[in-house]
Parts: structure tokens; sequence; C-alpha cells
């Protein structure tokens, strides 16, 4: 598959990912994104290095660290809102 080179769309898609590992559950995210992989790996490629170049690699991982809890505390609060209207 040719290499994509409009940025603009590859980095709405990668912020549609981050998006999604907040608001959907894990295993949804993972089989979608093991989908896309095998389907297209050239342009998952490029998404992951799009959200590579993102982090502050540089930074303490302490704060990268901070970061991931804090969105799987919101996905357990989101699991408990769901799981108290049901």
């Amino acid at each position: 598959m040719p290499r994509h080179t409009d940025h603009d769309e590859l980095a709405r898609e990668a912020l549609s990912i981050c998006a999604s590992v907040r608001e959907v559950g894990p295993q949804q995210n993972y089989q979608h994104l093991a989908v896309a992989c095998a389907r297209d790996p050239e342009r998952m490629a490029q998404l992951l290095m799009c959200l590579a170049v993102w982090v502050d690699f540089e930074g303490p991982t302490s704060v990268l660290t901070r970061r991931a809890a804090g969105v799987v505390e919101g996905r357990v609060q989101a699991a408990a809102r769901v799981a108290a209207t049901a």
C-alpha cells in the first residue's frame, strides 16, 4: 500500500485513537487496532510514529505513568457509572 501523505488526516486519526482509548473499553480498542494493523500495516506504522513524536519521552517517566493511571481511572469510573445505571 502506498505511503499516506496527508499529515493532517494522519494527525486526526491519531487523535481519534487517543480519544477512543479514553472512551471505549480496552478489548474493543485492542480488536479494532489489531484488525487495522493487519489490514493496513503501513498506515498504522505512520500513526504509531505520529503518536511517538507527540510523547515527551525526555521528561520523567513518572509523568507518563500518572497520565496512564489517569486514563485507567477514567475508564474505571465510566464502567462504574454504566454498571450503576444497569
